[in-house]
């Protein structure tokens, strides 16, 4: 019978170690990342009443004892918050901390944040445990872009700022499981500018044959370009044919002779096309120019024909300083047209601003250096001389380039206005080697020349302006990302999951911390084709609730109460027994 009493007292012992992992569960129902318990009971041991051989099991138990708390891992409800480095797993895992001992813990609360030395903390101060991407090194930058620094921060002092520079990337490559370090996110992270290597321009040359009056002058080949008069009167002649300049001359095109005598003085002189492509004049009166010596003749001739169609496109691009360039593109039609197809010239320019154009009023008190300016006193005007070889001159806008590089070529188009041919070579941007693609051969890509078919003007450019860090942000790879002014982004580190092979075994330090056991056995990436990778998804703005039930906890509170009730009841009961054998004895 005085066993039965400790029967009971063991009962009372285990409910009210039940007991206390059940409040404990309570009590943590609002701590993010908390991961309840389930109590576990054992018998504490039995004895034999008879012998082993006894046909019926005949075992006595004396009593329970708790015997360990079996962690429960169910996912918790994923909760928004605003804070970007507020994290949650979605599936199992676990994120690393270091501690402040360099011991290596492990949490599911991902509510973490940037410390005075930028480092990603969580609220006990241990480090978030990630793959670097060592892609930030402090650099060197001039007086100009560390003011930008500070107008960007509105620094209330004057001390030069420490900047780092970053070298971009989409996405940092998992690393092994004892590479992973912590987070530090400088406070002056500068994008450097990225030259413009590549540029894919689209739209339609329009082939379309436009006519003009057009003034050719002719070969001397075809006339006698000394003249000498006679009596004061001079007679000339020649024919035309049709070439490239002039294009099918025809009876009535007006030819137009110029005579010049040895003081310069001219003549001109008008005549026209016969049937036969010829023309002359006899005996004309030119006793107004100086006759005592050989006159100079040139003869033009005024048809209309075909010209030639020119398009002109720009595009900016970025040059390896940063600054934004432009890429002149002038296309010129060959003529006469091809029967099928058309065939152009092209002449690329890479400009740069060099300063703005100006004319200036011409001042009679200054000396001015005609190697240097142009003097039109009739007009009153001064302008600055620019080498055309080094300079392009916008009169429109009136700007100044630098010609960085002029490179020319050919483009031929068929009679469906498909690009056949390209022979642009590759130009220098400042020293970077820029591709301009302007279409396939064969397709309809890039430039196009038809009369039928729309095409918009359609450019894409690589290449990027200086950047100054905006903030930071997880993107949806686990990959703390830098956002930077000039709209670029770039991975800096990406965030570790550890997984073990019996979670079950980890070791509890504190509410949400965990360390590993012998049991759990080591921290471990998954891999595939030899390349770790995370195992779960990061979710940012999110923090993982608690995943204890309430509406569980509490009833299983009204259980081990009763359990409690009875365990107590069993002792009174005990007692009154054992009240009753001693009042038999009496």
């Amino acid at each position: 019978m005085n066993s039965s009493f400790y029967n009971g007292v063991s009962g009372i012992k285990t409910q009210q170690f039940a007991i206390d992992v059940q409040a404990n569960n309570i009590a943590n129902i609002n701590n993010s990342g908390f991961k309840g318990s389930t109590p576990e009971f054992s018998t504490l041991f039995s004895t034999t009443l008879t012998g082993a051989y006894f046909s019926l099991a005949n075992d006595k138990g004396l009593g329970a004892q708790s015997q360990t708390t079996s962690l429960n891992l169910e996912q918790g409800v994923l909760e928004n918050t605003d804070s970007p480095f507020d994290l949650a797993i979605q599936g199992e895992g676990w994120f690393g901390v270091q501690g402040q001992n360099g011991k290596t813990y492990y949490t599911r609360a991902g509510a973490f944040s940037i410390d005075a030395a930028g480092s990603l903390v969580d609220a006990s101060g241990n480090y978030l445990m990630a793959t670097s991407g060592n892609n930030i090194a402090a650099t060197t930058l001039d007086a100009k872009t560390l003011a930008q620094f500070g107008t960007y921060y509105k620094a209330a002092t004057s001390a030069p700022a420490i900047p780092y520079a970053i070298t971009a990337m989409d996405n940092v490559p998992l690393g092994s499981v004892g590479a992973q370090t912590k987070v530090t996110l400088p406070d002056f992270l500068y994008y450097p500018p990225i030259a413009t290597s590549k540029v894919s321009y689209g739209s339609n040359l329009d082939p379309t044959i436009e006519t003009d009056a057009v003034v050719v002058p002719l070969s001397s080949a075809d006339y006698t370009p000394t003249v000498t008069p006679t009596t004061g009167r001079v007679s000339l002649s020649g024919g035309v044919s049709n070439t490239t300049a002039l294009q099918n001359p025809k009876e009535g095109d007006t030819v137009t002779i110029t005579l010049t005598d040895i003081d310069g003085k001219t003549l001109n002189i008008s005549t026209q096309l016969d049937a036969s492509k010829n023309w002359s004049i006899a005996n004309y009166d030119v006793s107004n120019l100086n006759v005592a010596s050989d006159l100079t003749a040139s003869v033009s001739v005024k048809s209309t024909q075909e010209v030639a169609n020119v398009e002109h496109y720009t595009t900016g691009i970025i040059a390896p300083d940063g600054t934004k360039d432009i890429i002149d593109m002038t296309f010129t039609k060959q003529v006469p047209q091809v029967v099928s197809g058309s065939t152009w010239d092209a002449q690329i320019k890479i400009l740069s601003y060099f300063e703005d154009y100006t004319v200036e009023n011409y001042d009679s008190t200054k000396t001015y250096d005609t190697s240097v300016y142009t003097v039109d006193t009739i007009k009153g005007t001064v302008t600055k001389i620019y080498d055309p070889t080094k300079y392009y001159i916008d009169t429109t806008s009136k700007k100044v380039y630098d010609i960085v590089d002029a490179q020319t070529g050919t483009l031929a188009f068929g009679g469906a206005g498909q690009l056949l041919s390209n022979s642009v070579p590759v130009l220098s941007n400042g020293g970077t080697l820029l591709t301009l693609n302007l279409g396939t051969a064969g397709n309809y890509d890039g430039l196009i020349s038809s009369t039928t078919i729309e095409k918009a003007n359609v450019v894409t450019s690589d290449g990027s302006v200086e950047g100054f860090l905006k903030d930071y942000a997880m993107d949806g790879n686990g990959n703390v990302v830098a956002e930077f002014s000039n709209g670029k982004s770039s991975a800096i580190a990406k965030v570790a999951i550890y997984h073990f092979q019996n979670d079950q075994g980890l070791s509890q330090t504190s509410s949400t911390l965990f360390e590993e056991s012998s049991n759990s056995g080591e921290a471990i990436f998954y891999t595939k084709n030899g390349e770790s990778f995370l195992g779960s998804q990061i979710f940012s703005n999110k923090l993982e609730g608690s995943n204890v039930s309430l509406a569980t906890a509490l009833t299983e509170l009204i259980v081990i109460q009763k359990a409690f009730d009875a365990s107590s009841k069993s002792i009174t009961t005990s007692d009154e027994l054992l009240q009753n054998a001693i009042n038999m004895k009496t």
